[in-house]
């Protein structure tokens, strides 16, 4: 891996200071900033400076990019801005708020089975939306969901490129099987959320249409904790 990231803390575009590195790749940098004129708090992904004349990984980066702005915006993280500054490119990206889900199942916490429908359907919103737009998209991690109570926030999961047919039954059997660790299984309709998020996991229950019928199964279902919440 490139060993090349700035100087920290580091003034960038005259607008962002970087203050600390949250996560490398081989071809990018993401740092904790805040943005100046605003007095937000922020993160800038970096395409390594070292790889800034290799025209496949920059065409790659402004790919996944411009992917990512045209996904932003409701639970997703949003995109503020692409720019080119000290000689390579930068993406700047709202700092969510609130604790990755990962890290509330290694503290041994739960959500209720009514919060994790509402996460599944999102879920399930987000896959239909992608597979319509042929939108790529990262594999799925707990730690790329934070919970706000309530609710909760996305990171950006577009990428560059074209999205394979399998890419929304990799995602929603992966969360199904990953938020079943959350589930308060004394809480309503945890029976009812648990036969959903296990059946979702088995390739076999799949077709084209399955985010279709499974989010119509957890809008009937969050229909009914709603109900029983009254």
């Amino acid at each position: 891996m490139p060993a090349t990231t700035f100087t920290l803390p580091r003034l960038l575009g005259n607008r962002y200071v970087l203050s600390a590195v949250l996560r490398e790749t081989a071809d990018t940098v993401l740092y904790a900033a805040t943005q100046k004129d605003m007095r937000r708090e922020v993160v800038v992904e970096t395409l390594r400076p070292g790889l800034a004349d290799d025209v496949e990984r920059v065409q790659a980066f402004l790919s996944k990019a411009r992917a990512q702005a045209g996904m932003s915006g409701g639970r997703i993280a949003s995109t503020l801005e692409l720019f080119h500054d000290e000689d390579t490119w930068h993406l700047a990206k709202e700092r969510i708020e609130g604790t990755p889900l990962d890290v509330m199942v290694a503290e041994g916490r739960q959500l209720s089975a009514c919060d994790i429908c509402e996460l599944m359907q999102l879920l399930c919103h987000i896959c239909i939306g992608m597979d319509i737009e042929g939108i790529a998209a990262e594999p799925f991690h707990l730690r790329y969901l934070y919970y706000q109570s309530p609710g909760f926030r996305l990171r950006n999961p577009a990428l560059g490129g074209t999205r394979e047919r399998t890419s929304s039954r990799r995602v929603l059997t992966a969360a199904a099987a990953d938020l079943l660790e959350l589930v308060d299984l004394c809480s309503p309709n945890a029976t009812e959320l648990c036969d959903i998020l296990n059946r979702m996991q088995y390739p076999a229950n799949w077709t084209p249409l399955s985010p279709l019928y499974f989010d119509e199964e957890l809008v009937r279902l969050q229909q009914h904790c709603c109900e029983t919440s009254h």
